[in-house]
């Protein structure tokens, strides 16, 4: 859902600008999975992900250390990795940064709507259908919902109350 470019989607407000005042930025953002990815677990994400990038980024620009900015799950699978890294002593990444990403889901709020048992049991199936991947549009309907007060309620009052 989230692409890194909507953090410089013009130029005066852009976060990638701004990160770049003094350091060397890269990017990761996420591939679009297809059927080919189905049995991608968390853990392929992690290393060939975070771990990977990481790799790249000290060969790239030959240091040992670098700051990270977690966006959406991309954050949820950056904590997931620093909190590997920490049990394995994996000291690349001395600093990160979090921006709308979910790491408790003990408290996630309105998204315990769409974690449920059964929930879970409809996403599932929709992606068995799908090959083993969440179409686009089941996914753009699950984070539509979460704004339904922007969508859906704003409309209704404007239009016919």
């Amino acid at each position: 859902i989230n692409k890194f470019y909507v953090l410089d989607l013009q130029p005066k407000n852009s976060m990638i600008k701004w990160l770049t005042d003094g350091h060397t930025v890269f990017l990761v953002s996420w591939v679009n999975p297809d059927e080919d990815m189905a049995d991608a677990t968390f853990e392929d994400y992690m290393r060939e992900g975070v771990y990977a990038a990481t790799q790249a980024v000290k060969e790239a620009a030959s240091v040992n250390r670098m700051n990270a900015v977690g966006y959406c799950i991309g954050g949820t699978l950056l904590s997931a990795a620093l909190a590997h890294m920490a049990k394995t002593g994996d000291t690349s990444i001395q600093s990160a940064t979090f921006f709308a990403a979910q790491a408790d889901f003990k408290l996630a709020g309105d998204l315990l709507i769409f974690s449920d048992d059964k929930a879970i049991e409809y996403l599932e199936e929709k992606m068995d259908q799908a090959g083993g991947v969440l179409d686009a549009q089941t996914m753009a309907d699950t984070f539509n919902s979460l704004r339904s007060n922007d969508l859906i309620w704003n409309y209704g009052d404007d239009n016919y109350l």
